[in-house]
């Protein structure tokens, strides 16, 4: 007798803090199903990912929904995105009720609340998981039907008030395989880089920052004195940089223009090897950068997005990790190139205290997430 084909369901946001935990947890799911003799279906339910590519590589078929985004700020884009729920709704309920998955793993984000109601009303188990310190808008509103709330952050669960009994505190999903994988001379060759001078990586998330971008550039004739600079830019502001930073450096350092190595864009994976390799990191403060940090031991500078931007999630994030002693903080307002520069100087000479943020970061991380995640949706699948 042919056992009944186990699905599972993932939903989340389309940028890389939503899509990527969600790649992490289905490989672990992977890992555990694969001994148990019956075929399986992991499937994706959501807005279009920023990279497809990724699902496609990792064999996870892709059915979209319309992106219905509420924005922070005041803008008539939100009016014309709310007219569109109710379809994506009705589509979410289509794939719902057609596959008919075992569970459903939702990161949050848009298009994924609808997904998560969809299945509730066809009594299919949710799980949540939110990755700030500040849960969003869509997963506070998910945990209403949702079977159990996974957290990055401890002092999240506040938000979720009665729901208490419901949470699970595991930390963000990420790629624990590489953490395994010692930091080799072929990662310093192919990324042109020299192993005996200090290494500064720059990235601003899966879509970019211009801010942290026009920062860097202004303070690389100064930097490049100090380290070697690899600086992952975005897509859509790589040639705006890359021509800029080029010329700013051919005026006032010329001699130093090879420590410079600009990148428009870096896969996951690769991204993992370049981090074991730095010796700083600067970056915005998104759960899965702040987890990955932590579990690599990589002293950081932080340089959360704005409150009027994004909220506090970000800041919050950043605070919290800060006190671990991991990371320096330098808020948006505060962020001058003089300041920076100062900073990075402070950091690159001192050893020990780049030992100590080691060591530090290294306590905060909780590297085994994604297992945690994917042990409990099996659970939750077996009990029904």
């Amino acid at each position: 007798m042919v056992k009944e084909e186990i699905r599972i369901c993932l939903t989340g946001g389309s940028t890389a803090g939503h899509f990527l935990p969600l790649i992490f947890v289905a490989r672990e799911l992977r890992n555990i199903l694969k001994d148990s003799q019956r075929s399986f279906k992991i499937f994706y339910l959501g807005c279009k990912p920023l990279k497809t590519e990724v699902f496609m590589k990792e064999k996870i078929d892709i059915y979209l929904l319309p992106t219905v985004k509420v924005r922070k700020y005041f803008d008539f884009k939100n009016v014309f995105d709310l007219l569109k729920l109710p379809f994506s709704f009705l589509l979410a309920f289509y794939y719902i009720l057609k596959f008919m998955p075992n569970v459903v793993f939702s990161k949050g984000g848009p298009g994924s609340l609808e997904v998560v109601v969809a299945a509730w009303l066809l009594r299919i188990p949710v799980v949540i998981h939110d990755s700030d310190a500040i849960p969003g808008l869509s997963n506070r509103l998910a945990s209403f039907f949702a079977k159990r709330i996974t957290l990055a952050f401890e002092s999240a669960a506040d938000y979720f008030g009665r729901k208490k009994d419901k949470v699970l505190v595991v930390g963000q999903p990420i790629d624990s395989n590489i953490l395994k994988e010692p930091g080799l001379l072929s990662d310093y060759e192919r990324f042109n880089l020299n192993p005996e001078e200090k290494i500064i990586l720059v990235m601003g998330g899966s879509q970019g920052s211009k801010f942290l971008n026009d920062l860097i550039v202004k303070a690389l004739p100064t930097l490049l004195n100090l380290a070697q600079v690899v600086h992952i830019t975005g897509d859509k502001f790589y040639n705006e940089v890359y021509f800029y930073a080029k010329g700013l450096i051919s005026q006032l350092n010329p001699t130093k223009m090879s420590r410079y190595h600009s990148y428009p864009y870096i896969n996951h994976e690769d991204l993992m090897y370049l981090m074991k390799i730095v010796d700083l990191v600067i970056s915005r403060a998104g759960s899965g950068t702040i987890f990955e940090l932590a579990a690599l031991g990589k002293p950081s500078i932080l340089i959360p997005l704005d409150r009027k931007t994004a909220g506090l999630h970000q800041i919050k994030n950043a605070q919290i990790y800060s006190r671990y002693g991991g990371a320096e903080i330098l808020e948006e307002e505060n962020a001058q190139v003089h300041i920076l520069i100062t900073l990075i100087n402070d950091l690159l000479s001192q050893e020990s205290r780049l030992e100590k943020m080691h060591q530090a970061a290294i306590s905060f991380a909780k590297p085994q997430a994604a297992q945690v995640i994917a042990k409990e949706l099996t659970e939750i699948m077996i009990k029904g």
